[in-house]
């Protein structure tokens, strides 16, 4: 009978300290409650910079303003190249046909296509070569059909110039194969062609290389079709005969 007492007491002390205790976990808890909620948010954030542009929209409903000023940036460096590849393809177009034009009117006997390099072989060749060059200049206006114009400084259009290199001093015999050569290399710095020519003459033993120098102008008038203002070039002509076994190459 005591025993019987004695579990009803004890369950009649449980049952008061389950209702004398009305606190909850969360209650209990309250700083794993913060720390949950921090990681959740962490992980939306993360969540979210991870998002492409179109999800980023439907989730907060922002326009894309920085993918939209990337587009329009990438647009107009877009744009911005194509301009320059097609300035730049008529500045080469318009220098490679100006190019071709200068050999046939300063090369004599210039054929357009040639396997072989323009070459000069006998003596009498370079000097009618010379000449030549020089007469085509003189006659520029009435031989061109294009706008090329001398270079003119101070209001006095500028000459040709000849330059020459040559070894110092050089002595061959090659009927007994004995040759003297000075290594050396002299350079008549250039000259106008009219002070050269009373007394122009070559050392084909010794010769190196001759040049012929002149600048042309020239307006590039095709750009107009494209709305765009015309662009003036100078032509530096550099017309090199360089000695190599027992002919002149042109450069």
């Amino acid at each position: 009978m005591s025993i019987i007492l004695d579990m009803e007491e004890s369950g009649d002390l449980y049952d008061v300290r389950e209702t004398n205790d009305p606190s909850s976990w969360e209650d209990q808890h309250p700083q794993c409650l913060q720390d949950v909620a921090k990681v959740e948010r962490l992980r939306r954030k993360i969540k979210y910079y991870f998002m492409n542009p179109c999800e980023k929209y439907h989730a907060r409903g922002r326009k894309p303003w920085k993918l939209i000023l990337q587009i329009i940036k990438i647009a107009i460096i877009t744009i911005q190249l194509v301009l320059f590849g097609l300035s730049n393809q008529m500045v080469v177009t318009f220098k490679d046909e100006n190019l071709m034009t200068f050999k046939h009117l300063f090369l004599k006997d210039y054929v357009d296509g040639g396997i072989a390099p323009y070459a000069l072989y006998r003596q009498a060749d370079v000097y009618d070569h010379i000449e030549y060059v020089i007469q085509q200049y003189r006659l520029l206006h009435n031989i061109t059909l294009s706008n090329h114009e001398y270079e003119e400084k101070h209001s006095v259009y500028t000459p040709l110039l000849l330059c020459q290199e040559f070894y110092r001093n050089g002595t061959i015999y090659p009927s007994n194969e004995t040759f003297e050569i000075d290594a050396h290399v002299d350079t008549v710095y250039p000259q106008p062609v009219h002070e050269a020519l009373p007394h122009f003459k070559l050392d084909f033993i010794r010769l190196i290389s001759v040049k012929i120098t002149f600048v042309l102008k020239a307006i590039n008038l095709q750009t107009v079709r494209h709305r765009e203002l015309p662009d003036c070039y100078d032509f530096t002509l550099i017309n090199t005969l360089r000695s190599l076994n027992g002919q002149l190459w042109e450069n």
